[in-house]
């Protein structure tokens, strides 16, 4: 064992050094600790910016706006089904699956991201018109009605009639908005 005191006689002899210390390396001036908790900042400060950009771009678009004649393609498949040879229960089946189709067509549409105006709700503007597009989509799973050939003229004034009727019963309870009882 080695006596502290044991050296201090013997002043030519040079005493042991304490423990030896390993210096710590530096970087800038920085420590590793300091170096990773800089990092460490860094990383996070790049981390919310990125978060906060696409937040604000998110919330920054627009949605789209087009238009639809939504009345005159139901007005149209109205007109055909009055003048085709089904029966009236054929052609409330027709019709029935044919505004179903037209309904899910609509909302398909609404679904990736487009604002529906129905055509009487634009007063002006450049709103592009998808109805010849969701005519051509609601065809493409329901088939037009066949128009029957009248060997007469009765039933192509019966046809006249029951598509005046219809357009005044649209008109008159505001494209199929109304209670109908009026």
């Amino acid at each position: 064992m080695n006596d502290l005191f044991e050296h201090a006689d013997n002043p030519g002899k040079p005493a042991p050094p304490p423990s030896v210390v390993k210096p710590v390396r530096r970087f800038a001036g920085m420590s590793p600790r300091e170096i990773v908790m800089l990092l460490a900042a860094i990383a996070i400060f790049i981390w919310g910016a990125w978060v906060t950009k696409n937040l604000v771009t998110e919330d920054a678009s627009e949605p789209e706006f087009v238009q639809l004649q939504l009345q005159s393609i139901i007005s149209e498949y109205l007109t055909a089904q009055a003048r085709s040879s089904a029966d009236e229960q054929t052609a409330a089946q027709q019709t029935g699956m044919f505004m179903t189709t037209l309904d899910h067509t609509v909302a398909d549409l609404s679904e990736s991201g487009k604002v529906i105006l129905v055509d009487e709700a634009v007063i002006g503007g450049d709103i592009p018109d998808v109805t010849e597009s969701v005519k051509a989509a609601v065809y493409a799973k329901v088939p037009r009605p066949q128009i029957a050939q009248a060997p007469n003229g009765e039933q192509s004034s019966q046809a006249a009639r029951v598509q005046s009727e219809m357009q005044a019963f649209m008109a008159s309870s505001e494209g199929g908005e109304g209670d109908g009882a009026r």
